[in-house]
């Protein structure tokens, strides 16, 4: 979350709807994050890991530009790429686990497994084997 705070203050995250493009020309996509102000680097995020084929064929050969699906969005990707541009299911999906993680009622159960590691538990099935 303080990553995705940096880049917000600091006006680098961007929201699109979605990645529907007219064609698959490198060139447009430069002149889009060009026009845009986006950084040379860029980082496109989406819900799916199946991105729409003009945006790929288009990011294709272009080195600074990267698509990447949103449950592969991690810390070193943000910031080594200047620009993150999020699709709004994106931002969805991204929300959803922020709020998972700040509200899990677990937290004291994961304390102690990592503090501790797994402890072998003994299963009782003694009782419940027939006797032959």
């Amino acid at each position: 979350t303080h990553t995705l705070t940096m880049k917000f203050i600091q006006d680098d995250i961007h929201i699109v709807k979605d990645l529907e493009i007219p064609t698959d020309d490198p060139q447009y996509v430069l002149d889009l994050i060009e026009s845009r102000g986006w950084g040379m680097s860029t980082l496109i995020v989406d819900n799916s890991d199946i991105f729409p084929t003009n945006i790929t064929a288009a990011t294709d050969d272009i080195r600074h530009v990267n698509l990447m699906p949103v449950y592969g969005l991690n810390v070193k990707s943000m910031l080594k790429h200047e620009t993150l541009v999020l699709t709004e299911s994106a931002v969805d999906q991204i929300t959803k686990k922020i709020i998972f993680a700040l509200n899990r009622t677990d937290v004291e159960d994961r304390k102690r497994l990592n503090s501790q590691g797994p402890t072998e538990q003994k299963l009782k099935l003694e009782q419940h084997r027939p006797l032959l």
